[in-house]
């Protein structure tokens, strides 16, 4: 379903190119059989950094056939679940089903998170010193249509960076005023049944948060470092999809899109923003790169 509604706006879209014989007028050239090839070789790196990142997190307790099949179903779980919920949920339970505590599992989880959260944290403003804040939102739209969409992504940015503090006083700072509030949550009238499971779960969790918070700084600096690159290969595919069809790509500008994009996408009620993604490529790429039709369906193809 997910895939039909994001075809069907591709479809909607831009149908006209693609009846009018779009997809015959591809030039096949050295140039875009390396650019394709380049854009599987990013979706293969993707995943191979987040396997790393899971195999690193697990502190040994997953192998990298587990890591593999986390990742893999994890994948999976966030493109059929809606954008605002996300494939977390699910990854705490393949965790759990590969031989991980819960509450370790969540610790993992929201571990993985935070390294997110520091990914986007850090570009934003590192590309903002490269290139300026205009490079992050669409050219030739209506004043009131440019003015949503930076107050969009600035507040999205604010989100992402109360989310990073949020994540770093559960794990680290406070985990036990964490437990404390859970504990106090399930005392209520209907939620009794379960506090000895929320009980079990805390304990868990506190033993996890101990041994992530003393883990070595080596640990977390090769985290961080495979989640830079598993993010910065998943925004580099559309730049060689784009190599596909043009000669010259603005690679910085098409990159800082994508970062505004993907506040656009995380909001998203529908399966893996199936249907938002689609429509709003064209609309952010737009003075940056002429995207149709054949480049979103792509695009799509291979990141989703």
């Amino acid at each position: 379903i997910p895939a039909l509604i994001g075809l069907g706006v591709i479809y909607y879209l831009c149908s006209e190119e693609i009846k009018g014989g779009g997809l015959g007028e591809i030039v096949l050239s050295l140039r875009s059989v390396l650019a394709l090839a380049g854009a599987v070789g990013l979706l293969v790196i993707r995943d191979l950094a987040y396997m790393t990142r899971v195999k690193i997190l697990s502190m040994g307790e997953f192998s990298w056939r587990s890591s593999l099949n986390v990742v893999l179903l994890w994948e999976f779980a966030s493109a059929i679940t809606p954008s605002v919920i996300g494939g977390s949920p699910i990854a705490i339970y393949l965790m759990k089903r590969e031989g991980m505590t819960l509450g370790r599992s969540v610790a993992t989880v929201l571990a993985t998170s935070l390294m997110d959260e520091f990914f986007y944290v850090l570009v934003v403003p590192l590309l903002v010193l490269m290139i300026g804040t205009d490079a992050f939102i669409p050219g030739d739209l209506s004043s009131t249509a440019e003015m949503g969409l930076r107050v969009m992504f600035f507040t999205g940015y604010a989100i992402h960076c109360v989310i990073t503090i949020v994540i770093i006083c559960v794990l680290f700072i406070a985990p036990s005023s964490t437990r404390v509030v859970v504990m106090k949550i399930f005392r209520f009238p209907g939620l009794r049944k379960w506090n000895l499971k929320a009980e079990k779960l805390t304990q868990e969790w506190m033993l996890a948060s101990d041994s992530l918070k003393v883990a070595t700084r080596g640990m977390w600096l090769k985290t961080l470092g495979v989640t830079f690159v598993s993010w910065t290969a998943r925004f580099l595919i559309l730049n060689a999809v784009l190599y596909i069809f043009f000669e010259s790509v603005q690679n910085l500008e098409v990159f800082a899109r994508q970062l505004s994009l993907w506040i656009a996408m995380l909001v998203s009620p529908t399966p893996g923003a199936s249907g938002i993604a689609e429509f709003s490529l064209p609309v952010f790429m737009q003075g940056v790169a002429v995207v149709g039709g054949v480049v979103v369906l792509v695009w799509r193809i291979l990141t989703y």
